[in-house]
């Protein structure tokens, strides 16, 4: 069993899939309970914009510690790299026209090469560690957007 914690989330790799745990103490709702009954009079869902930004970081976090996980192991003997899966479970999810709120990402062993071999390749971790690195600093700023948004309408700057 591999633990990569992220926060506010313990993500476990058991077997070849994951468990997720949410310890977020505003639940997985977010806003959604004090607006049940209200008419949405926006075009944009800021709120579930939001909770599927937070869901990429989380999803980004979990990427990064997988890789780090696997340059650390590039020398082990048969170790078999982690990979994390979002993006193709969420294409998935939207072309067989199911929820994608629902969509949660799965950490698996990469389990291609002989066995008892490695098969981390360094350049192609550094490589990932760059994209994450790149698509954490979108989303972050996303974020911070939409939070400097509320800022300004309520202090009226």
């Amino acid at each position: 069993e591999a633990r990569f914690p992220v926060e506010g989330r313990d993500i476990r790799l058991v077997g070849e899939k994951t468990v997720t745990g949410n310890s977020r103490s505003q639940g997985g709702k977010g806003f959604a309970p004090m607006l049940e009954g209200q008419q949405a009079k926006s075009m944009i869902d800021l709120d579930r914009d939001l909770q599927f930004q937070q869901r990429m970081l989380d999803v980004l976090d979990a990427r990064t510690k997988a890789t780090l996980h696997n340059v650390a192991n590039q020398n082990v003997a048969g170790f078999k790299r982690y990979v994390v899966q979002f993006e193709d479970l969420l294409k998935q999810a939207e072309a067989e026209g199911q929820s994608v709120d629902d969509v949660l990402p799965v950490t698996q062993r990469d389990q291609s090469g002989p066995p008892g071999q490695n098969n981390v390749v360094l350049m192609e971790e550094l490589a990932m560690l760059g994209k994450t690195s790149l698509l954490h600093d979108l989303m972050s700023r996303r974020v911070g957007s939409y939070f400097s948004t509320l800022n300004k309408a309520i202090n009226g700057r």
